[in-house]
């Protein structure tokens, strides 16, 4: 298991760790929640489009289409992002 370097203190934080031992900030492993967002606009759009272009009997074409889409956007953002680690930590000034 590899070891992460905390910017906020130096401390060495092990991966899988939710919060760093020497300054307590607190650790996010994977994507941002904007992303997938992106992806059910993106995977909306696809869908509207495949369901203007075929006829209407085949309108669940396009749900199906904009489905497949979201799908495979996740797949690809997880992998993509699969090694990201944030460290967020609040700083208190008086």
């Amino acid at each position: 298991m590899s070891e992460l370097t905390c910017p906020h203190c130096r401390n060495q934080v092990p991966r899988g760790a939710t919060v760093c031992r020497g300054c307590q900030a607190e650790l996010k492993y994977g994507p941002a929640n904007g992303l997938f967002g992106g992806a059910l606009l993106v995977a909306a759009v696809v869908g509207i489009e495949v369901d203007k272009i075929l006829p209407g009997a085949l309108s669940i074409v396009g749900w199906i289409a904009g489905i497949a889409a979201f799908a495979g956007l996740s797949v690809l953002i997880q992998r993509k992002y699969a090694d990201r680690v944030i460290f967020k930590r609040i700083y208190r000034t008086r």
